[in-house]
C-alpha cells in the first residue's frame, strides 16, 4: 500500500517538476541552469532575420543576487562530411558566458525576454528549445 502511494506521488509530481524550468522572482524570471533556450523562428522572421533559429543559448548559472544569470550562445551549423557523404549539425560556441536578465514576454505567452543588464535593451525573445526528432 505504501509503495503504491509513493509510486503514485512520484508519477503525479514528475510532470510538474519537469516543467518547472522558469521561476518568477519579482519582475524577473530565474531559468533553471542547463536549460537550452531558442529564439522563436516566426518572431525572428518578422524582425527580418536572414537566418532564424541558428543561434541558441544555454543557461550556465543560477540567478545571482543582482538578478542576472549567465548564458553561453551557440550557433548551429550544417557540416558536410565528404568521406561519408553525411551532413550533421555542429554546435559552435558563439559567445562564451555573459550576464543577462530574464523577464516574461508580455506579448508572447510562454516566452521570455533576454535583457542586457548594461543598457536594458532586449537582446532576444526566447523559449525552451523543442526536442528535434532524429531521423533514421
Amino acid at each position: 500500500m505504501v509503495m503504491s502511494l509513493c509510486l503514485f506521488l512520484i508519477l503525479v509530481g514528475f510532470p510538474t517538476s519537469a516543467l518547472a524550468q522558469f521561476m518568477d522572482i519579482g519582475d524577473r524570471v530565474e531559468v533553471e541552469k542547463g536549460t537550452k533556450l531558442c529564439s522563436n523562428v516566426k518572431i525572428d522572421q518578422a524582425k527580418g532575420s536572414r537566418d532564424p533559429g541558428r543561434i541558441f543559448w544555454r543557461v550556465t548559472s543560477k540567478m545571482r543576487a543582482n538578478g542576472t544569470q549567465t548564458v553561453a550562445a551557440f550557433a548551429e551549423e550544417s557540416v558536410y562530411d565528404s568521406k561519408s557523404g553525411d551532413t550533421r549539425i555542429k554546435e559552435t560556441l558563439y559567445q562564451e558566458d555573459y550576464a543577462t536578465f530574464f523577464r516574461r514576454d508580455p506579448e508572447h505567452k510562454g516566452m521570455l525576454l533576454m535583457i542586457s543588464p548594461q543598457d536594458g535593451r532586449v537582446e532576444a525573445n526566447v523559449e525552451v528549445c523543442e526536442k528535434k526528432k532524429k531521423h533514421g
